[in-house]
């Protein structure tokens, strides 16, 4: 059916998009946009860059993760992109595919208990375990991720929450809901009711900005601070030409340099990458390129802004060389057999929920 390809396109866009947008990010993470700009004069290409230079930049406009770094593992970070070739995502993308692998298990949407089961059953395959359920695997240093995603701590706190992903990572939440950001925000923050709008059929970016403060709410001790941001840096946006032309009143008013640090998603990058998104209209090669320069979280910032332009115009409208690359370096899991998958499931599930409404209208 029609409908069905229209989603499909939608949701492999969705999945495709947020990979090319780590994956081209990854490079400037943590670096100032001053320091890109003068560094390398703007990226705009999908290949290696020479290494970074020391910044020049106040301490306060530049990102730095949270808590206790790890070291590398055979080479690579654990958080980071497992191969030295650029186009490889990192572990935003892993996350995502997780949580995408964690509702098609269990046949619809999740919650904190099942993925908590999903990132320990992941664990015990990493550690060599003889029994685990099938699960996702990538090449590269799994056990030390592993070790992290599925720690005690971690999966204490993850199996006791109703809303499974942390906030600005919950878009496969809006991928099960598709079409229903009612529902979405149930399970869900902003970006699951994001993305749970753009899968509609003639979504546009405006619907998605107009859902996602309508359900603010869900933000709990944040939503005042969110709306506050969003509508402020939506002005500012609508007066600019490019993507670029953000980045200066950008860093002077919307940079979350105050505890509690986690907020840096929700009230930072989430409102940055929306938008980017909108500045850049359907150019969805300008959205992934306008995100990733801002720089700081830059991978996070341009996987969110290229998820959510994958899934408002679908596969067709992403760079095709940008799509043929991060499939060819990323094969597993397969992203197009995933959107397919996704597809199949949701029809699935609107199907059974119209049949339960025929027979409850004809009793």
């Amino acid at each position: 059916m029609i409908e069905e390809q229209s989603l499909f396109k939608k949701i492999f866009g969705w999945l495709v998009g947020g990979a090319i947008g780590d994956a081209f990010g990854i490079r400037v993470e943590m670096m100032h946009y001053l320091d890109i700009k003068e560094q390398y004069g703007w990226v705009t290409h999908f290949d290696d860059i020479p290494w970074r230079k020391e910044s020049k930049q106040s301490p306060l406009e530049r990102w730095n993760p949270l808590g206790v770094q790890m070291g590398n593992v055979d080479g690579f970070h654990p958080l980071g992109r497992w191969s030295h070739e650029v186009g490889a995502y990192t572990d935003d993308m892993r996350y995502r595919l997780m949580a995408c692998h964690t509702i098609l298990q269990k046949g619809g949407p999740i919650n904190g208990m099942d993925f908590a089961n999903a990132w320990f059953n992941y664990r015990l395959m990493a550690e060599g375990a003889e029994e685990y359920e099938p699960t996702l695997s990538w090449e590269g240093p799994q056990k030390a991720y592993a070790r992290v995603m599925g720690s005690l701590e971690r999966l204490t706190k993850l199996a006791n929450q109703s809303r499974p992903c942390f906030s600005g990572w919950d878009a496969p939440m809006g991928i099960i809901h598709a079409g229903d950001p009612a529902a979405a925000t149930e399970s869900g923050y902003a970006m699951s009711v994001a993305i749970a709008t753009a899968l509609t059929p003639g979504a546009t970016i405006e619907d998605v900005i107009e859902n996602v403060l309508e359900y603010a709410w869900a933000l709990g001790n944040h939503e005042g601070e969110f709306r506050g941001r969003m509508q402020r840096l939506l002005e500012i946006a609508g007066k600019c030409d490019t993507p670029f032309d953000l980045y200066e009143p950008f860093y002077h008013e919307f940079l979350v340099t105050f505890p509690p640090w986690e907020a840096v998603w929700t009230l930072e990058m989430i409102p940055a990458a929306i938008a980017i998104t909108m500045i850049a209209g359907k150019d969805t090669k300008q959205t992934i390129i306008g995100a990733a320069n801002l720089g700081r979280d830059a991978d996070t910032i341009a996987g969110i802004a290229g998820e959510l332009a994958g899934a408002l115009y679908g596969i067709d409208a992403l760079p095709p060389a940008w799509v043929e690359k991060v499939l060819k370096l990323n094969p597993n899991p397969d992203m197009q057999q995933m959107a397919l998958d996704l597809t199949n499931l949701i029809v699935e599930r609107n199907q059974s929920q119209l049949n339960r409404s025929k027979n409850i209208l004809s009793a």
